[in-house]
């Protein structure tokens, strides 16, 4: 019987290739983070776009298990100032940019995530300054030493941290830890995120990738296609309930927020400037 409704890896390679470059061996796909084949930066393009490429990636039965990288050094560690400006963050806040834009992109972008039926690794290649949930959510976390994670919302931006990251950092560290790290703007390095549950293993760089597909080939593959996608559903079933409990009321608070108080377009400032982007 054909598969009704399937997408296939040719078509959707090139509808996202702006910003993911995929790999394919037997039915692993690698799914590579960038912008112009460099690190990624983040913009709303990208922002808008994960919610289809998670969908195709899903419909794509030749999918058994997924894996995420980045590019280079780090894994999100700027801003696409270009992005920004063009969708108008640089001028007044409007409803535009708290519904069309914030809320209704960030209510759907972690659910692509989540929406995933396969297991999902993650191969962290250095720090994530903004939307860690693209890493985190997954079920896998592996990252190299020059890993970090910044929350730049409350710190930087000066805005509420209310986009899922109230609820990622909390499940993550516990209720006063993760308050602590939400206001105070410190870093968690790879050595306190393995110790404190966040990732899973320490890798060097030269080793991350290939490590991720041992842990695909060899972890998830072996099984059959219903362990894999029902054990995915037991383990993932926690963080839905979880995120569809919250995400929407701190978007709502998060968007509502910026109405008062905008920092590019009352500061002047670049939006890489508000935040604590990796070292050089």
């Amino acid at each position: 019987m054909a598969d009704l409704f399937r997408t296939n890896l040719d078509d959707y390679a090139s509808k996202y290739a702006s910003f993911l470059k995929f790999t394919r061996r037997g039915h692993v796909l690698e799914a590579r983070f960038h912008t112009n084949d460099g690190p990624l930066k983040w913009g709303l393009e990208v922002h808008r776009g994960i919610i289809p490429a998670m969908r195709d990636i899903n419909d794509d039965p030749e999918n058994e298990v997924l894996i995420i990288t980045g590019t280079g050094d780090q894994f999100l560690g700027a801003f696409d100032r270009q992005s920004w400006e063009q969708y108008g963050f640089y001028d007044e806040f409007t409803s535009y940019h708290a519904y069309d834009l914030f809320y209704r992109d960030q209510t759907r972008e972690p659910f692509a995530l989540i929406d995933l039926q396969i297991p999902v690794i993650t191969a962290m290649n250095g720090p994530s300054v903004v939307h860690a949930e693209l890493a985190l959510l997954n079920d896998i976390v592996i990252a190299t030493p020059n890993t970090n994670f910044y929350e730049g919302h409350w710190d930087g931006l000066g805005v509420v941290p209310g986009d899922g990251t109230q609820t990622l950092w909390r499940e993550l560290l516990g209720p006063n830890r993760y308050r602590y790290f939400l206001y105070m703007g410190n870093t968690i390095t790879a050595e306190q995120a393995l110790d404190w549950g966040v990732i899973g293993e320490i890798v060097e760089p030269e080793q991350l990738l290939a490590r991720a597909w041992d842990i695909a080939e060899n972890i998830f593959m072996p099984k059959s296609r219903l362990h894999r996608r029902l054990g995915r559903a037991v383990t993932i079933q926690h963080i839905r309930e979880t995120w569809t409990r919250e995400l929407s009321f701190g978007m709502a608070h998060e968007s509502l927020a910026c109405h008062e108080s905008w920092p590019m377009n009352q500061l002047g400032k670049d939006i890489n400037d508000l935040v604590k982007l990796p070292q050089e």
